[in-house]
């Protein structure tokens, strides 16, 4: 009986381990939604670089990605804030690499200027959630779909 026991301890541990190591593999960035809408990603990309454009000056501003743009929304957001005169800097695969595997004080490398720049969009029933990430600064919003359009369903929440 102490070894059905032991033996299921080792199989929940192993498991354990396995599923946070999965979770350390995965990216935490970016649009977690099912075939996200193009123009209900367009709407809220607007929103987000309005919110944006109140809170940094374009001209002087360069936002760094931190994760590879691949869905409407990011697409939408990084072409919003170019044509309103940020300078944006995309993550590649690469970049994201090189990143993670090297060396922690480097001589030879640059510090990046400007801000980090990550976003998470995720969906609840019929609520749409935006999560930005510059530097330390986090900004989120909800979005409420209605018929065929989506409205803000309520202010910008600010935490630093």
């Amino acid at each position: 009986m102490n070894k059905m026991i032991t033996a299921s301890n080792a199989v929940f541990i192993l498991m354990l381990v396995l599923l946070l190591l999965n979770g350390c593999a995965t990216h935490p960035y970016g649009n977690f939604i099912q075939n996200p809408s193009i123009v209900i990603s367009k709407v809220m990309a607007d929103d987000v670089t309005a919110q944006i454009v109140r809170l940094y000056p374009a001209a002087n501003t360069q936002f760094n990605l931190r994760h590879v743009v691949n869905d409407p929304f990011g697409h939408a957001l990084i072409e919003n804030l170019r044509l309103a005169g940020f300078a944006v800097q995309e993550a590649t695969q690469q970049s994201i690499q090189q990143q993670i595997f090297a060396a922690p004080h480097q001589p030879d490398t640059e510090p990046q200027k400007g801000f980090t720049l990550s976003y998470i969009v995720d969906q609840s029933s019929d609520l749409y959630h935006v999560k930005l990430m510059i530097d330390d600064m986090r900004l989120s919003r909800a979005f409420a779909v209605q018929a065929d359009s989506i409205h803000p369903a309520g202010l910008w929440v600010r935490k630093e």
